[in-house]
């Protein structure tokens, strides 16, 4: 199997990374086109913001990812382009994709609600229906997405990277930076925020590392400490050194699950999320993760777990466990992905 991959490479953290290394484990033959910049251009922030107030304006692609496809499939031959998040990969490309390779299925994927604009682009709504499948995390837009002419559509559950998610060594110096009794590693939004300040007002001691708004909360209490966001090796370290690890679900993406359900327990840390039934189903309550519906249940359950040691290493080793066992890898889920691409008539 020969496939494409077209997708966000640079950051050794970014998902789509991880799922193009899935790929490399699948196929015979993967190459790739680079759609990240390192740098976003003026041009770029004007046509986004432009595209959200209603305008029809395509994204630039500012690296030339759309000329770098049609010169592969020139010379190439693919059985799947594999696109992640094409937001800068214009129709013209498909259409040219499928004059050169007719047999070819061209995938899309992302890990985002792409029903929702602050996710999309005129050049993937102009796109759409020239995706042979749209594989999506959202089991809530299914029809959504075929509204907006998607073919082919399937759900899949999140994944872990599992040549970096997993549980690290840590030295003396690194326990006492990343670990904690409580903490979070994400972006600042408001009821995340709201349920961390009801735990340290509370008596709980929670470390986030983020960046943004969050630092207006550096003074706030001694139980709250604000350190700077976290990438790289540093990012599975401080899932498996933090004690209770929390999971929020972005509430402007209406998620279900998110990508930190299967990265906290894959790298051995215990999971503190929000419940939801799809968190249910792929993590059982109370025995390979714990769930909150209430700031103050969270409370509680912080209180319960930190006293309770034992119990905790239990729960945060049968997560683990289950991540394998249920294959939640991103190499075990995409070549069931790959399966249904192929197999489909």
């Amino acid at each position: 199997m020969k496939i494409l991959s077209v997708g966000w490479f640079r950051k050794e953290s970014n998902t789509s990374l991880h799922r193009n290394l899935a790929l490399k484990k699948n196929a015979k033959k993967v190459d790739m086109v680079e759609c990240d910049t390192i740098k976003i251009t003026l041009k770029y922030r004007i046509a986004y913001q432009l595209f959200q107030k209603g305008f029809p304006i395509k994204l630039p692609d500012t690296i030339g990812a759309n000329k770098k496809i049609k010169e592969l499939v020139t010379t190439n031959e693919y059985d799947i382009i594999w696109i992640d998040k094409g937001v800068t990969i214009n129709k013209e490309t498909l259409i040219f994709i499928k004059t050169k390779l007719p047999l070819v299925k061209i995938v899309s994927f992302s890990p985002d609600n792409m029903v929702l604009r602050h996710n999309q682009s005129q050049n993937y709504l102009n796109s759409i229906p020239f995706y042979d499948f749209t594989f999506t995390t959202k089991s809530y837009i299914l029809e959504d997405l075929k509204n907006l002419g998607a073919k082919n559509v399937v759900f899949i559950h999140k994944t872990y990277g599992e040549d970096f998610h997993y549980p690290r060594k840590l030295s003396k110096k690194e326990q006492k930076h990343l670990g904690g009794d409580v903490g979070f590693i994400g972006a600042w939004e408001k009821e995340r925020c709201e349920s961390i300040l009801y735990l340290v007002k509370n008596g709980v001691k929670v470390k986030v590392f983020g960046d943004g708004k969050w630092n207006e909360y550096k003074t706030f209490s001694k139980n709250l400490s604000i350190l700077p966001g976290i990438f790289s090796d540093e990012y599975p370290k401080a899932l498996s050194a933090l004690k209770i690890s929390l999971c929020f679900l972005r509430k402007m993406n209406f998620d279900q699950q998110t990508a930190r359900t299967m990265e906290i327990p894959a790298c051995g840390g215990f999971m503190m999320a929000e419940r939801t039934q799809e968190h249910l189903n792929l993590f059982e309550e109370g025995k390979e993760a714990s769930y909150f519906s209430s700031n103050e249940e969270l409370l509680k359950l912080c209180n319960y777990f930190l006293t309770h040691e034992d119990e905790r290493r239990q729960i945060a080793k049968a997560g683990l466990k289950r991540c394998h066992t249920s294959g939640y890898s991103n190499e075990k889920t995409i070549k069931k992905m790959l399966d249904i691409v192929l197999n489909n008539e």
